[in-house]
């Protein structure tokens, strides 16, 4: 570099400007595809050769409901957990000292010194397990009759909460390895309620994902005691107010990073379809809105146009970049939906989605796997013994079924029990 070339040269801007936030969408089993997408994330970043943890390229994890619990899967300190842990790699993270002037005249890089490493992040080809597994342990087939369900809620909450005790265990939300936060909406006060790592108020991990999965006439409300302000809280699902978090995200972003001149959201949906109506003369008074084989149109109508406000408003903000990852499944699967058609066909209709934003997810990865910064989170020991990685089973199907062999593969894969079409046979 010539001296008149070092004068105009100017050191690369900090990449800490540039802030990245995960935003996952609320939506009951359709979590299921969110869960590919993030597996397949993670095997672009590794087709790149960047093996580090998939939670260490973000600087704010957020989800709503299921999404909820995918982001607090990603942000909790694994091995504290009994979620699968990824120890495949060790990942050791480097300064790279001011450069001197003569490494700045002979365009050479500065000294590097080691500070830490990255604390293992969860195996994020299990999380798509989670659903497949424990679908119907979450949402059981025979709940009692219709009107049953208008004094009471239609789900026991006792398998989910048990479910998530024992993925968590008892770690504080304040020890997430990187920012991490959920919603869910206060009603006892009547105002969204941001359960965060930056402001945890004493909850723990799992309560934070009992609160943001409390489903309105699904599951009771989360009765919490909030460790901070002394009181009990009562929590429900999230997707009341935002089902997709992105701005709620990118606000609290703005807090933790005042600096930041801009802030990438990869924004992954459930595959919800926006819902329509058609309104006529008869049938539009309160029975009419809200009736149940409809689809209680006011209820749809309500959470089409929420998800819609934020697709709008957040590519138009000057600081934000927007990828929304979104597809349709081409049939509807509802929220609570666990046979094993559905599991299927939402399976393959995450396939289809992931092809459809391909383009977009590779040019989000290859800015993930240009950071180089990590003072997002607080590194782990330079020193890491490896660990052994639990080998994943696959079962090869024995025979080749006509017509439905993509369908039989699926259920031999993921050890899912066709029972629907036993009990038909019967």
């Amino acid at each position: 570099m010539a001296l008149r070339d070092f004068r105009n040269h100017k050191e690369p801007s900090s990449p800490q400007e540039d802030r990245y936030i995960l935003s996952i969408d609320g939506g009951g089993m359709r979590g299921l595809i969110p869960a590919v997408m993030l597996a397949k994330l993670s095997a672009l970043l590794e087709s790149m050769g960047d093996n580090r943890p998939l939670y260490s390229h973000f600087d704010l994890l957020a989800g709503t409901s299921t999404g909820g619990l995918l982001a607090l899967a990603l942000g909790a300190p694994v091995l504290k957990t009994n979620l699968q842990p990824d120890t495949r790699y060790i990942s050791y993270i480097y300064d790279e000292l001011q450069r001197t002037l003569m490494q700045r005249l002979w365009g050479k890089p500065g000294e590097k010194i080691l500070r830490g490493t990255l604390p293992f992040g969860v195996d994020v080809t299990t999380l798509e397990s989670f659903y497949l597994q424990n679908g119907r342990q979450i949402f059981p087939k025979s709940q009692g009759r219709f009107f049953s369900q208008i004094f009471t809620d239609k789900y026991d909450v006792q398998p989910l909460q048990r479910l998530l005790q024992h993925m968590f265990c008892d770690v504080p939300l304040s020890e997430a390895v990187i920012p991490t936060m959920v919603m869910t909406y206060d009603a006892a006060h009547g105002r969204p309620f941001v359960m965060s790592s930056h402001d945890s108020h004493g909850f723990l991990f799992w309560e934070a994902a009992r609160s943001t999965s409390a489903a309105p006439t699904f599951f009771k409300p989360a009765y919490l005691y909030d460790r901070e302000e002394n009181t009990m809280q009562t929590l429900i699902d999230g997707g009341v107010v935002a089902n997709n978090p992105s701005l709620y995200a990118y606000r609290l972003a703005k807090e933790l990073y005042p600096d930041a001149k801009r802030f990438h959201i990869l924004s992954l949906s459930t595959a919800s379809s926006d819902f329509t109506f058609t309104v006529s003369g008869a049938g539009t008074g309160v029975i009419g809105w809200i009736d149940p084989a409809k689809g209680a149109p006011i209820q749809k109508i309500y959470a089409t146009s929420q998800m819609q406000v934020v697709d709008q408003i957040a590519p138009t903000i000057p600081d934000i970049s927007y990828y929304r990852i979104h597809g349709t499944l081409g049939q509807t699967c509802k929220l609570d939906e666990t046979t094993a058609v559905a599991l299927s066909t939402m399976h393959q209709g995450a396939q289809k989605i992931y092809q459809e934003n391909e383009e977009q997810l590779k040019n989000y990865a290859q800015l993930l796997s240009q950071r180089t910064h990590f003072d997002q989170m607080k590194l782990g020991p330079k020193e890491v013994l490896p660990m052994s990685q639990p080998p994943v089973q696959i079962e090869a199907p024995k025979e080749e079924i006509p017509a439905l062999d993509s369908y039989h593969n699926f259920l031999r894969r993921y050890k899912i029990e066709d029972v629907d079409n036993q009990e038909n046979t019967q």
